[in-house]
């Protein structure tokens, strides 16, 4: 009697050309939104970052600063004020599609006066738009706009988020209610 001959191991070339052909398929839709996902996650840098820069300008705004070391005792002379902005400042480096880490000793004053350093790297220029450095705003003055420029797929097109702040009636410095985005994944 004639034995059966079974099969003892090996996929066929048609079982293996449609395992690749499946996980071509997957790939195919799994790449791309990962892809979007990982822009959205570099985007979330932008909007921490620019709170936290209105925190610290907040903080500046109420305290007393004094423009000089001198006391003038002169009666009518001015006290201490509050309501201070600090000058513009920019951190000096166009953004790209690579983290860079921004050289705190060139970049503009105004971040240090509200105490505003980045550690990590970051894919952002930060700016601190229309500060005058000067004391004694008044209540409704619109006093910054706290902006993040990003290039973050380096084609030159550039995505803007933003934060504007003014005085509100009891002169504490408030922010717009949310970040304004544009182009955000260019």
């Amino acid at each position: 009697m004639r034995t059966l001959h079974t099969r003892k191991g090996g996929f066929t070339l048609i079982e293996l050309m449609i395992v690749v052909a499946i996980i071509g398929i997957l790939a195919a839709i799994a790449i791309p939104a990962f892809i979007g996902y990982l822009a959205r996650a570099k985007t979330s840098e932008a909007g921490a970052n620019l709170k936290n820069m209105f925190q610290l300008a907040a903080g500046y705004y109420t305290e007393e600063n004094w423009g000089t070391r001198a006391i003038d005792l002169t009666p009518g002379a001015a006290a201490a004020t509050s309501a201070c902005a600090v000058s513009a400042a920019d951190t000096m480096v166009a953004p790209s599609a690579a983290k860079y880490t921004i050289d705190w000793q060139t970049a503009d004053p105004g971040f240090m006066s509200i105490g505003f350093a980045l550690r990590d790297p970051v894919y952002y220029q930060y700016l601190l738009l229309g500060g005058d450095g000067m004391c004694g705003h008044m209540a409704g003055d619109a006093i910054y706009s706290f902006q993040a420029q990003g290039d973050l797929d380096g084609d030159g097109a550039t995505s803007l988020f933003e934060i504007q702040a003014g005085a509100n009636t009891i002169n504490e410095l408030i922010r717009s209610p949310g970040v304004f985005r544009q182009d955000e994944l260019e």
